[in-house]
C-alpha cells in the first residue's frame, strides 16, 4: 500500500492567529488556541450586545402658518391644520394654549393630554367670523415630548373687506310740523316698558319743544285703534302729564299684538280715528316687546301708509326687542317696515332715556338724523355739506344705522348733506 504525503505551507512563512471558527464567528475552543486568541480588530459582523438605534417621536404640523384672503365682512372662512406623528415612537401632547382676537375661534376633536402612535393623526379647524377690517390674528401652542422641537406654534392671521364704497345724498329741509303715533303694546309683559317711557316723558317732550316742533302727539295699543287720551300738543296745559299717562296703557290687552294693523285702522281716512295734518310729516312709534301679528303683509301695510302720506314724510320707528337679552321675540315684522320707510329701528333693552331722544331729535321731525341706504363700516363715514367736510359734530348709530348730527347750526336749510362710506352686506 502506497503512502501519501501531504505536506502544507503557510505562505511568507507567517502563522495565523487562529484556523478555525464555529458558526457564529468565535474560535473553535481547542487547546491550543483556547487561551491565546484574540478578537479579530475589524470583523465584519457584530461582536457582543447590538448597537439598536434609539426610536423617537416627531411632530409634523401643516400648514403651520396661514393667511385668511379676501373675507368680506359678515362672512366667514375656516381651514384644518393636520397634527401627525412622522417619528417611530409614542408622540406625547401634552398641554396647549390658543391665543385669538374675537373673530377667531378654533375646534378640535381631542382634547390635550392625549397620544398619537407612530403613522397616525389629527385635526385641529380654525375659523374666521369677521366683522369688520381690523387684522384678526390667532396662535396656537402645542407642548409635546417630540424629539428636538417639544414647543411649537402654528400662526394665522386675516383681515375683513368692504363690500364697496357709497355715497347717500340727502336733501336738508326743516320740518316744524310732525304728527306722531304712538302705538304702546298693552300685553301682560309691558308694564316696565310702559314706565320707562312714562318715566321719560319730560326729556321727550322738552326737547320737541326746544326745537320749535309744532308736534301733535296720539297713542293707541297693540289690540284697540282708539286713542286713549286727547291729541297732546305744544298748547296742551300739561304736555308732559299727558304724555306720560296716555303712555302708560296698562297689561290686560290682547297677547296677539297687532301694531301694523291698529296703525292702519286708526289712520284710515274713511274710518280711522286719527287724522294727520297735510303738511305735517307723520311718524308711527310702535313699542312692543313681542313680534307683529297684524294680518296681511308688510308690502301691504306700506301701500296704505304711502297713500295717506307722501314717502319724505312718512315713517314707521320700531323700539322692539333686537334679539339681545330682553323681549319675547324679535320684532322682525316692525323692522321690516321701517326699512321700507327709512324709519329706525331701537333695541327696546337700551335706556329710554336714549331711545326717546333719538325719536325726538330724528331727522323726520327736525333734521338731525340720517338712515343709511346700506350697512356702513362705522371706521369709513365721512360728512360733507355742499361738497364740503361738515365742521360740525356728528356720531353713528349702529342700531339705527343712521349718522346723527349733533350740531346743525352750519345748516340753514335747503342744502345737500353727503354721506360717503364703506358698505357691508349679508353672505
Amino acid at each position: 500500500m502506497k503512502k501519501i504525503l501531504i505536506l502544507m505551507a503557510t505562505a511568507g512563512g507567517c502563522s495565523p492567529e487562529y484556523d478555525i471558527r464555529d458558526n457564529k464567528g468565535f474560535p473553535s475552543p481547542t487547546p491550543d488556541t483556547q487561551s491565546t486568541v484574540d478578537s479579530p480588530k475589524d470583523p465584519p459582523f457584530l461582536v457582543g450586545e447590538p448597537n439598536i438605534k434609539e426610536k423617537n417621536p416627531l411632530i409634523l404640523l401643516e400648514p403651520y402658518d396661514y393667511v385668511f384672503e379676501d373675507v368680506l365682512v359678515n362672512c366667514s372662512d375656516e381651514y384644518d391644520v393636520r397634527i401627525a406623528n412622522v417619528g417611530d415612537a409614542t408622540l406625547d401632547i401634552y398641554e396647549w394654549a390658543y391665543t385669538n382676537t374675537p373673530d377667531l375661534s378654533m375646534t378640535s376633536l381631542l382634547e390635550p393630554p392625549f397620544s398619537l402612535e407612530p403613522g397616525e393623526d389629527t385635526f385641529v379647524t380654525f375659523k374666521l367670523d369677521e366683522n369688520d377690517t381690523i387684522e384678526d390674528v390667532g396662535k396656537l401652542y402645542i407642548s409635546s415630548n417630540a424629539l428636538g422641537k417639544p414647543e411649537q406654534v402654528v400662526k394665522h392671521n386675516g383681515q375683513g373687506q368692504a363690500w364697496g364704497s357709497q355715497i347717500d345724498v340727502f336733501e336738508q329741509e326743516e320740518i316744524s310740523k310732525a304728527d306722531i303715533l304712538f302705538v304702546v303694546d298693552n300685553s301682560c309683559s309691558m308694564i316696565d316698558e310702559q314706565a320707562g317711557l312714562a318715566d321719560n316723558a319730560e326729556s321727550f317732550i322738552d326737547d320737541l319743544v326746544s326745537a320749535g316742533v309744532d308736534f301733535q302727539i296720539s297713542v293707541i295699543t297693540t289690540d284697540d285703534p282708539t286713542p286713549v287720551a286727547p291729541r297732546i300738543t305744544p298748547e296742551s296745559a300739561d304736555p308732559v302729564g299727558d304724555f306720560s299717562r296716555a303712555v302708560s296703557v296698562g297689561n290686560s290687552g290682547d297677547a296677539t299684538e297687532m301694531g301694523q294693523e291698529m296703525s292702519k285702522i286708526a289712520l284710515d281716512p274713511v274710518r280711522g280715528t286719527i287724522s294727520p295734518r297735510e303738511d305735517a310729516a307723520l311718524s308711527v312709534v310702535v313699542v312692543s316687546d313681542e313680534n307683529d301679528f297684524s294680518p296681511l303683509d308688510e308690502l301691504e301695510y306700506y301701500d296704505f301708509f304711502l297713500s295717506i302720506k307722501e314717502e319724505e314724510l312718512f315713517f314707521f320707528h320700531s323700539v322692539v326687542s333686537l334679539g339681545f337679552g330682553c323681549g319675547f321675540g324679535v320684532g322682525d315684522r316692525y323692522i321690516i317696515q321701517s326699512n321700507l320707510t327709512s324709519g329706525m329701528y331701537l333695541d327696546i333693552c337700551s335706556p329710554w332715556g336714549d331711545n326717546l331722544n333719538t325719536i325726538a331729535n330724528s331727522n323726520y321731525i327736525i333734521g338731525t338724523i340720517y338712515p343709511l341706504t346700506s350697512e356702513a363700516l362705522p371706521g369709513t363715514i365721512e360728512v360733507f355739506l355742499n361738497g364740503i367736510e361738515f365742521a360740525g359734530a356728528w356720531r353713528y348709530d349702529y342700531g339705527s344705522n343712521s349718522v346723527i348730527l349733533e350740531d346743525t347750526s352750519s345748516i340753514v336749510g335747503n342744502e345737500l348733506l353727503q354721506i360717503s362710506y364703506d358698505f357691508v352686506e349679508e353672505c
